[in-house]
C-alpha cells in the first residue's frame, strides 16, 4: 500500500470513528449533543461570514482602485482638452506681445536716429 493510500484510509478510518462517537453521544444524551453540533455549526457559519466580508472587501478595494483610475485619466484628458485653448490664446498673447515689443523697439531705434541727426 501507498503513503497516499495509507493516510486516505487513516482519514477515513478518523471520520468513521467519528460518526460512531457522534452516533453514541446522540443515543446517550441528544439534548448536549445537538447543542455541541449548533456551536460547531454557528462556528463554522461565522467563520464562512468572515471569509465572504473579506472577499467583499477585496472586490470593493480593487474596484476601487479602477474607480480612482478611471478618474484620473479622465480628469487628465479633460483638463488637455480645456487647457488647449487657454494655451492657444497665451500663445496668441505673447505672439501680439513680441510684436508689440518689436514695434517699440525700431520706434526707440528711429527716435535715437532722429536725436542723433539733430545734435
Amino acid at each position: 500500500m501507498s503513503e497516499k493510500e495509507d493516510v486516505i484510509d487513516r482519514k477515513g478510518a478518523w471520520i468513521e470513528r467519528m460518526f460512531d462517537r457522534l452516533y453514541l453521544a446522540i443515543k446517550e444524551n441528544p439534548l448536549a449533543t445537538l447543542l455541541v453540533l449548533s456551536v460547531g455549526l454557528n462556528i463554522m457559519l461565522i467563520n464562512m461570514n468572515s471569509d465572504l466580508q473579506e472577499a467583499r472587501l477585496s472586490d470593493e478595494k480593487s474596484s476601487n482602485k479602477e474607480m480612482i483610475e478611471e478618474v484620473r485619466r479622465s480628469v487628465q484628458r479633460e483638463t488637455t482638452r480645456q487647457i488647449a485653448p487657454i494655451k492657444a490664446q497665451q500663445d496668441s498673447v505673447i505672439k501680439n506681445v513680441d510684436t508689440s515689443l518689436i514695434n517699440i523697439n525700431g520706434t526707440v531705434e528711429s527716435v535715437k536716429q532722429y536725436f542723433n541727426k539733430k545734435k
